[in-house]
């Protein structure tokens, strides 16, 4: 009994999750707007049209190849930085680290949106408002990122790094040719989190480029499906679902090593 109701429970949590995403599917499909939740409804009342509205859009492609261009940039230089970043803080005894990780996790408690007027303003100050720099830059490094690699450096196998100084590798060797290469579970949950919220991301992009042809994949279809007088649900949710499939397929191929980096992190959730 116990079991059964720990399984209902987990379902419920599971559906309540679930069911938005299902609703944003559907909505995607239906015609017009006063359709999305009229019932009893009609077959003739879904169609592909919002689809093909957003992928006719000609600057889609330049929408796309942003958000790829951007996104992975910064999620090498994420996993590259964050991770030294956190072998620092679990590895390496300098006067002040402690310090460094109270400051690495009270940076993780501040709101993104105070954030929003110093960063424009600095990309504002380079010149390099519409470009590649003020999309990337500002976010090369993660706190979360590097307290995520911190706890997993925090039970590395000192005999690794002991073994290492006997062979001669210095503490920047042990890192690249050890440590790195043995956190990968590590780094997978990593660069999912990094990943999802890149290219989720509206806010920065959408104050820090106002050319089109420079816009991310949110911000270009935010900007095709709605006015200043008209906003477009059905063809809102046609490109949410657009935008949600490389996110679902990155997921999808590194689940297993996402799994088995969140545990060995100590994350729980």
């Amino acid at each position: 009994m116990k079991r059964f109701i720990f399984y209902m429970i987990l379902l419920a949590v599971a559906l309540a999750m679930i069911l938005p995403f299902f609703w944003t599917l559907y909505a995607s499909f239906v015609r017009h707007d006063l359709d999305v939740s009229r019932y009893p409804t009609s077959i003739d009342r879904y169609g592909v049209e919002n689809y093909a509205f957003i992928l006719t859009r000609e600057n889609l492609g330049y929408w796309y190849r942003n958000s790829v261009i951007v996104t992975l940039c910064i999620t090498i230089s994420n996993l590259l930085l964050n991770t030294m970043a956190g072998y620092s803080l679990a590895r390496i005894k300098f006067p002040g680290r402690h310090l460094f990780f109270i400051l690495t996790l009270g940076i993780m408690m501040v709101p993104v949106q105070i954030l929003l007027i110093p960063i424009f303003i600095m990309m504002a100050n380079f010149g390099w408002i519409n470009t590649y720099l003020a999309l990337i830059v500002p976010f090369m490094v993660n706190p979360f990122g590097a307290f995520l690699m911190r706890q997993y450096f925090v039970d590395f196998p000192t005999e690794l790094e002991d073994a290492a100084k006997i062979d001669g590798l210095s503490r920047i060797g042990t890192f690249f040719r050890i440590a790195f290469p043995l956190c990968t579970p590590a780094l997978i949950a990593q660069a999912i989190f990094i990943f999802v919220w890149n290219w989720n991301s509206f806010m920065f992009p959408s104050i820090l480029v106002t050319r089109p042809e420079m816009f991310t994949l949110p911000v270009g279809i935010y900007q095709i499906t709605n006015t200043a007088y008209t906003a477009s649900i059905t063809r809102s949710m046609a490109g949410v679902v657009l935008m949600t499939i490389p996110t679902i397929v990155f997921f999808v191929v590194f689940q297993r090593y996402f799994v088995t980096g969140v545990a060995r992190t100590g994350i729980k959730g």
